[in-house]
């Protein structure tokens, strides 16, 4: 697809938008769209490291990794739109991310800094205000009842921070550990308003071959022509 994508034709017709209007009318919308990065120090200030409790460090881990990507996003956008108006030199790695969006595509200097992530850049915008919006309430509001499991930047640290959390509070080695699952189908995340004893309440997670049936509480096969 991105082969395809390259070597369609740049021109447009007469009388319609340029190539360069429509890049930049992109770039704007994106940047209005885009959060602002988090002060680092007052989230630190306000979630310092914790030997009781591990998830203040990964709090402040995310922060840094979603600001590195905040502020590679909000430059590059300024600087594409300076290129474009013949400000600045347009760089190579400047007309692959004005390529990129134009052909609805997550332009790769994002990406290196970004999640993983397989959607088009529309839908890569909406999933990333989302993120932002959770760790936004988890800063404001405190360690949440409940955590989003999809909206972690490396979820395997969050993983390890929950063991850690549990080794240190029942003074067990952590890699005696290991976890036990409960399905809740009988409420939803909004309805938790309490944390667990020990452990996390987790929602976001996806089956791929197989669904989890409310039914028989247990898995289930696919029905058919649903992924």
């Amino acid at each position: 697809l991105e082969t395809i994508l390259s070597i369609q034709p740049r021109a447009t017709a007469k009388g319609a938008r340029s190539r360069e209007e429509i890049i930049t009318e992109i770039a704007t919308s994106i940047e209005k769209k885009t959060p602002a990065v988090f002060d680092y120090e007052s989230v630190y200030n306000a979630y310092p490291t914790d030997y009781k409790e591990s998830m203040n460090t990964v709090l402040v881990q995310e922060v840094i990794k979603y600001n590195n990507l905040l502020s590679v996003m909000k430059q590059t956008l300024v600087e594409v739109k300076k290129a474009l108006k013949g400000e600045v030199v347009m760089s190579e790695e400047l007309e692959f991310l004005a390529n990129s969006l134009h052909d609805n595509q997550v332009p790769k200097l994002w990406a290196e800094k970004g999640f993983l992530s397989e959607k088009p850049l529309a839908s890569w915008i909406i999933d990333l205000n989302d993120r932002i919006e959770f760790l936004s309430k988890w800063v404001q509001g405190g360690t949440p009842n409940v955590f989003w499991i999809s909206g972690f930047f490396f979820p395997q640290a969050f993983i390890t921070g929950m063991l850690q959390n549990y080794a240190r509070k029942h003074v067990i080695a952590i890699d005696r550990l290991g976890f036990e699952f409960k399905i809740l189908d009988n409420t939803t995340y909004q309805a938790i308003k309490q944390k667990p004893e020990d452990g996390c309440y987790l929602y976001g997670m996806f089956l791929e071959g197989a669904r989890w049936s409310n039914e028989i509480h247990a898995l289930a096969d696919s029905k058919p022509k649903e992924l």
